[in-house]
């Protein structure tokens, strides 16, 4: 692929790639960890909020601080905290350190959330706007095959050994991604922006913008849609650690037709976009949360574990083609000189609404059971879909009355 031989492109891909691979062999341990130490399905949901509060929160102002700093040294930075901090969990072993290890996921997330903004802005200055829908999707679909594969053997090695040496794995993907991305060529970055302009000026200006691009705007609650939807992740831990009483390798071996979804959507969203078009993919966009809706409401009332699978694949589909398609619109839409800014505020907003979810569906679950939530899930996904695509409707109507 052409894409490929991209200096840059292919540094951050490889990069992508290897703290990819950690990431799935930290998230079944966290995962594991929490377990062992409470058991509760809050705990699950107040794991997800410590990890994504942080992120929310530093997101808020992080790509207006990134539009000053190296964007090399952005990421290298990052991947350097991010393994030391992860290898620390490894000696997290009594329910009294609880604390500590919400603690660790606080600072790692706040690490990350500086990277995101750092790599889109490096990835729209060096790939082609004609190209970055095929980088998206290669993105995407190779993280989504890792996914299958990091998470089928993360369960062999949890099954065999413990859960606990993932962590070191995830500490060694950190560090060997670091050292590609100190190989990394200098990214050129234009900009017509003042950078004098004051941190708050910059981050004022950042929402103001937002605010006067009314199709951006609306992209972002779309995403925010999606995340609301895609929260029902962490129903899925409650229900099968502890509703089913299932082991921890099978909830990892789960997370395979989870990527396979991903894997599918990079795929078919690459090869469907240019044929239809700005209103096809719209529409494609208000039907996948349609689907999601129906297939999470389906994942918790299919009793064979194939049939649960199967649902969780459909949801997955339709959640990463949503996702891929919406990441492409906004790096189109979005001036260059806004890139860091809209995408740490999208950022901030996306998974805000995902940790919020977390916390109530979480609640829920223990409360009520994950299969009377999922219905309401439902209800909200079917219902977001049809506005979207009523909203589309309505904008596409007034276009051609002008």
């Amino acid at each position: 692929m052409a894409l490929l031989k991209h200096p840059v492109f292919r540094r951050l891909y490889a990069a992508h790639i290897i703290h990819i691979i950690g990431n799935e062999f930290t998230f079944i341990a966290v995962v594991g960890l929490l377990h062992d130490l409470s058991g509760s399905g809050l705990s699950f949901a107040a794991g997800t909020v410590f990890r994504m509060v942080p992120y929310v929160l530093t997101s808020f102002f992080s790509g207006a601080l990134v539009e000053n700093w190296d964007k090399q040294r952005v990421m290298i930075t990052v991947n350097l905290l991010r393994g030391i901090l992860v290898s620390l969990f490894f000696f997290i072993s009594s329910p009294a350190y609880l604390w500590v290890a919400f603690l660790l996921l606080i600072a790692v997330n706040i690490c990350s959330a500086f990277f995101q903004p750092a790599m889109q802005v490096a990835i729209v200055s060096a790939v082609a706007e004609k190209d970055r829908l095929t980088a998206n999707s290669l993105l995407q679909g190779t993280t989504s095959f890792l996914i299958i594969v990091c998470q089928g053997v993360a369960a062999i090695l949890v099954y065999l050994f413990s859960y606990r040496y993932n962590f070191l794995l995830d500490a060694a993907c950190y560090l060997f991604s670091l050292l590609i991305l100190l190989r990394l060529p200098k990214i050129v970055i234009e900009t017509n922006s003042s950078l004098a302009l004051s941190f708050v000026a910059r981050l004022q200006e950042g929402f103001r913008y937002i605010a006067r691009k009314k199709d951006i705007g609306q992209v972002l609650l779309y995403q925010m849609a999606e995340r609301v939807l895609g929260a029902y992740y962490i129903m899925l831990m409650y229900y099968i650690l502890q509703e089913r009483g299932e082991g921890l390798y099978v909830f990892g071996l789960l997370d395979i037709p989870l990527g396979l979804g991903g894997v599918f959507a990079g795929i078919v969203v690459t090869r469907i976009s240019d044929r239809l078009g700005d209103k096809g993919v719209s529409a494609v966009q208000g039907w996948t949360l349609v689907a999601m809706g129906i297939s999470i409401y389906a994942v918790f009332h299919i009793t064979p574990i194939f049939g649960l699978a199967a649902a969780i694949l459909v949801c997955s589909l339709a959640s990463y083609s949503a996702s891929i398609l919406s990441v492409t619109k906004l790096q189109r839409l979005a001036d260059p000189d806004y890139l860091a800014r809209v995408f740490s505020i999208r950022e901030m907003a996306t998974m805000g609404s995902f940790s919020a979810s977390c916390l109530v569906l979480g609640y829920g679950a223990e409360k009520v059971g994950s299969a009377v939530v999922s219905g309401w899930l439902a209800v909200f996904g079917v219902i977001a879909g049809l506005l979207w695509l009523w909203s589309r409707s309505r904008i596409e109507k007034q276009a051609a009355d002008m």
